[in-house]
């Protein structure tokens, strides 16, 4: 099967696995400090505007711009000062009419409330900064202005910012820290959350259990927290032996006990003596959906659906191989579990493509040398730069083996085109499936 095929049938299930609970049994509410990382169950449209009121954006005074329009510093515009209000604080009301026949004039902080006027007049409508304006040296309380100020300098106006009714916060968006601050300004504190997915870890392996066992369970560990960095909950339940009964007594059990919404296994998933995930999946009643794919690396993996108290469970049964295991993780699990929050597929960043001198050529080619059909996920460092825009240099080393590349990689790039080769231009994704390091 194709990946672009595998991936299509993937989201099917996914999305028929989250159309099937209710939303109560999908959702959950949770303060906004606990909300970051999560995703959003719906729209969060503010209940108010902000500002609330208009307010002053400098410290200085309020004042009725029209009586600044011949101002200058030969004859200043003079106003009474009649009263100070900071923020937080109800601003005075002013008696409409001149004081000895000078405009009133409040000193406002920043922040603060513009005042009214009793009745309708000519309305407090811009704020001239300190730096803007001078005592009156004759007279006490008042504040001369030697230049025109515009209407609305400095003036914030209620709703200029986010307006009721505007969404704050889309659904299916990843909540991020920046988040927090509109929702805490339009009185959000609790936000509508998807339930995290829970996942289950299994790993396999003879190698990785017996008494003198000196392999060291590399996937558990990843698996475990790339689900949790995918914004699932995730359990490591341990390591089996590449046994048959056993295999399909402890996945028969975990399956009974209807806790997981998706199963994760590496290891036993190709055409091996000992690979026995596929016949113990369909043992204990499993549909394979997926077993093979025209994919390098991880060509063996499984997608199959097990019997559950929740309908039916995902189980992806990954290779043994940890590069493969995380780029089928990366291609495969991560679409699932974004589908079943539902979430927007992800955009890549299409990159120029470097590759090792020996690679140039032959990036998505088979062992004959012919250009092969088969996609293939190779990890690499992308940059960007002002000039060229983004390039994407593959790491030299390619094995599913070797781990040292992991090291600095930071991208995932999809080779799809049977020619491609240096200078064409591939998808690229982030090895964190939150996005970008920053």
């Amino acid at each position: 099967m194709s990946y672009a095929a595998s991936l299509q049938r993937i989201r099917d299930i996914a999305h028929e696995q989250r159309r099937r609970k209710s939303p109560t049994d999908g959702q959950e509410r949770v303060p906004i400090t606990e909300g970051v990382g999560r995703i959003a169950a719906c729209d969060h449209a503010s209940p108010l505007s902000t500002p609330e009121f208009d307010s002053s954006a400098m410290d200085g005074f309020a004042i009725s711009s029209a009586h600044t329009l011949s101002a200058s510093p030969e004859t200043p515009a003079r106003f009474r000062v009649r009263g100070i209000v900071a923020a937080g604080e109800e601003p005075p009301v002013i008696p409409d009419g001149a004081v000895e026949d000078l405009s009133p004039a409040v000193e406002i902080m920043t922040g603060a409330k513009f005042p009214g006027h009793e009745t309708l007049g000519e309305p407090f409508d811009a704020c001239v900064k300190y730096e803007d304006m001078r005592y009156c040296p004759e007279q006490k309380g008042v504040i001369l202005i030697s230049k025109p100020v515009s209407r609305n300098a400095n003036r914030r106006l209620a709703g200029e910012d986010i307006a009721r009714g505007d969404v704050v916060l889309e659904a299916g968006q990843t909540i991020e820290t920046t988040n927090v601050m509109p929702l805490a300004s339009v009185a959000i504190d609790s936000v509508l959350v998807v339930k995290r997915p829970s996942v289950g870890i299994l790993s396999t392996g003879k190698e990785l259990v017996s008494g003198q066992a000196t392999v060291r369970d590399v996937n558990g560990p990843f698996l475990t927290a790339a689900c949790r960095e995918a914004g699932a909950s995730a359990t490591f339940l341990g390591t089996l032996t590449d046994d048959l009964d056993t295999l399909m007594e402890e996945i028969g059990e975990i399956t009974r006990q209807s806790v997981y919404d998706v199963l994760v296994s590496s290891g036993a998933v190709s055409a091996g003596k000992y690979d026995f995930i596929r016949t113990a999946l369909e043992a204990i009643g499993a549909e394979v959906v997926v077993h093979g794919l025209a994919i390098r690396p991880g060509h063996p993996v499984i997608l199959a659906l097990l019997p559950s108290g929740k309908g039916k469970t995902a189980f992806f049964g990954l290779p043994g191989n940890p590069g493969a295991a995380a780029a089928c993780f990366r291609f495969l699990v991560v679409p699932y579990l974004r589908e079943l929050q539902g979430q927007p597929q992800e955009v890549p960043v299409r990159a120029k493509l470097s590759v090792p001198g020996s690679e140039v050529y032959t990036c998505n080619k088979g062992r004959n040398g012919h250009a092969s059909s088969i996609d293939r996920f190779r990890h690499g460092v992308l940059k960007f730069s002002s000039t060229s825009g983004p390039t994407v240099a593959l790491s030299e080393q390619q094995s599913p083996a070797k781990l040292q590349p992991y090291i600095t990689s930071n991208c995932w790039a999809h080779i799809e085109r049977d020619d491609v080769s240096e200078g064409d231009t591939v998808d690229c994704y982030p090895m964190l499936p939150r996005g970008w390091p920053v």
